[in-house]
C-alpha cells in the first residue's frame, strides 16, 4: 500500500491477496494469511490442491510469508480485509470486506483479470553421467 496525498493506493500485490481471499470466501472457505502465502507462493502441499485452479495461485513466488503477512497486516488496518474468529481452532481467518468487494470490483472493470503463474527455474544440482 502506498501513501499519496491522504489516499491510500492498493499495489498490484494487494489486489492478488484480496482476490485470493475473495475467491476463498466465495466458497465460504476463510484461510488464515499462510493459507493466502501458499497459495500465492506456488506451494505443492497437499492442502493447496484444491486451489491450484486458483487465477493467484503461484503468482507471487519471490515474497515471504512474512512481506505477504504485511500486505495482509495493511490491507486489515484498512479495512479492506477483516478477522474471523474461530473458537474450535481459537484462530483468525481473513474474510474479505464490502469496501475489500468494491475495490475488486471497480478493480476488474478497469483492468484485464489476467494474472501470470510464475515459472520457478531450478538449478541443476547433480551431474549424472552414464
Amino acid at each position: 500500500m502506498k501513501k499519496t496525498s491522504s489516499n491510500y493506493v492498493l499495489s498490484l500485490v494487494d489486489i492478488k491477496i484480496l482476490d485470493t481471499v475473495s475467491l476463498l470466501n466465495e466458497k465460504n472457505v476463510y484461510p488464515l494469511s499462510e493459507g493466502v502465502y501458499l497459495i500465492l507462493k506456488g506451494s505443492e502441499r497437499n492442502e493447496i490442491d484444491e486451489y491450484r485452479e486458483l487465477p493467484t495461485y503461484k503468482t507471487l513466488v519471490s515474497f515471504t510469508q512474512k512481506k505477504i503477512s504485511n500486505f495482509i497486516m495493511m490491507l486489515l488496518r484498512y479495512h479492506y480485509l477483516e478477522n474471523k474468529y474461530d473458537i474450535s481452532s481459537d484462530k483468525f481467518y481473513l474474510k474479505i470486506t464490502d469496501k475489500g468487494i468494491v475495490y475488486l470490483i471497480d478493480y476488474h472493470k478497469k483492468h484485464k483479470y489476467s494474472y501470470k503463474q510464475k515459472k520457478v527455474k531450478t538449478k541443476q544440482l547433480f551431474l549424472i553421467e552414464e
